[in-house]
């Protein structure tokens, strides 16, 4: 049998930690949870899944059943052979804040040689300041930066599938987190810190670049008065080369957009394409807004979805969620419908869509969720935010 290990994962009630929580306390490790929100580690801890995930209530429920603890103190990290920290940087001063703080009260609390891993976005400039910060070396600490690629909502398909790259800056380090990672069955890619910071700010910039030149091209087509749907149909039509063309809509969520601008910032200042890239999602949404002004003369609509992806409750850098400030800033009455936003607390009343079909013509379909496939909306007077 493996080794088991005492693992922290910090800030795992969230998106990134919570799952792979489970994953590691269902490979037979012993797993303390640790976060500020009580009201998500109360509701965890009594198998009520906080979010959506792919098979998330069997993972939760065998993880509780094995032993998965959760904790508001971060003195636990002491009791631990292994932290995981799932918050990660940006350019944003106050990401940057939150978790150099984070770190300073790890390293504080952390025994002697623990192993500390750095799971979320970070830069370099971050993995040297835990480095050279004075307890790191009198503690004789240890650590990897392993960057976390799932898609959010297929944790439990992805965490054993996809190769875990193991970024290290000597030899020693490299054999102790790689023999970690064996207990979990996973493929390992070893490499510097360098290389597996570019990797993850490389990956989800290109993915951005590659969603967002689409969204040009559809504004473009637009201009020109252009079906661009229709243009894409003729276009991918038994033509194999482009049968990887993503579909037209936002740039969103908590990674793509983050990481570009992260990636700029630290590697490419003044390179005005990747500049460009980025704000193209905010002009794909300028040109929804224009369309609405054109189509709803009323400025009164009913928005359905909100969350940055289909059948998620997720809120953060949401294209969607954009779209509705924006809306609401050009002066139009937004009753939004999202049948996933339960008990977060938002800035905007949510709806149901059984109260207002029969007062309200206009509405604009954000996002594809499941719940929308009943709705009928043959008689509504309509807008496809994206396709």
């Amino acid at each position: 049998m493996s080794k088991v290990f005492n693992i922290s994962v910090v800030g795992g009630a969230g998106h990134i930690g919570l799952p792979l929580s489970c994953f590691l306390q269902n490979h037979g490790h012993k797993v303390t949870v640790i976060d500020k929100n009580l009201k998500v580690m109360n509701d965890a801890s009594n198998g009520i899944k906080p979010f959506e995930e792919i098979d998330f209530e069997d993972n939760l429920n065998e993880a509780l059943k094995n032993g998965l603890i959760f904790s508001n103190d971060m003195s636990v990290v002491a009791q631990t052979d292994y932290v995981f920290i799932t918050l990660g940087t940006s350019s944003n001063k106050d990401d940057i804040k939150l978790f150099d703080g984070v770190i300073d009260q790890v390293l504080r609390n952390v025994e002697n040689e623990t192993k500390i891993i750095l799971r979320s976005t970070v830069t370099l400039e971050s993995i040297f300041k835990v480095k050279n910060n004075k307890l790191f070396d009198e503690k004789k600490l240890f650590l990897s930066y392993c960057p976390e690629r799932i898609a959010e909502g297929f944790a439990f398909v992805e965490l054993n599938k996809i190769p875990q790259i193991i970024g290290t800056d000597n030899p020693i380090d490299e054999k102790i987190f790689n023999e970690f990672f064996e207990t979990l069955d996973v493929k390992i890619i070893n490499t510097s810190f360098e290389n597996a910071v570019f990797t993850k700010l490389f990956s989800n910039a290109y993915r951005n670049a590659e969603f967002s030149l689409v969204n040009v091209f559809n504004n473009i087509a637009e201009e020109n008065d252009i079906n661009f749907e229709k243009i894409k149909e003729i276009a991918t039509y038994e033509y194999p080369r482009l049968k990887s063309l993503p579909k037209t809509g936002y740039v969103g969520g908590p990674c793509l957009p983050k990481d570009l601008d992260t990636f700029i910032k630290n590697y490419s200042a003044e390179n005005q394409i990747l500049i460009n890239i980025l704000k193209s999602s905010d002009e794909y949404l300028d040109n929804i807004v224009r369309k609405c002004q054109l189509k709803f003369k009323n400025k009164e609509l009913i928005q359905l979805g909100i969350t940055f992806k289909k059948n998620s409750d997720d809120l953060r850098s949401s294209g969607s969620y954009i779209l509705y400030k924006k809306l609401v800033e050009s002066g139009f009455k937004v009753f939004v419908v999202d049948p996933n936003i339960v008990n977060l607390d938002t800035d905007f009343e949510k709806y149901e869509y059984e109260n207002l079909h029969k007062k309200i013509d206009n509405v604009l379909y954000c996002v594809d969720h499941h719940e929308f496939e009943k709705y009928d909306l043959r008689e509504k007077n309509l807008i496809y935010a994206e396709f």
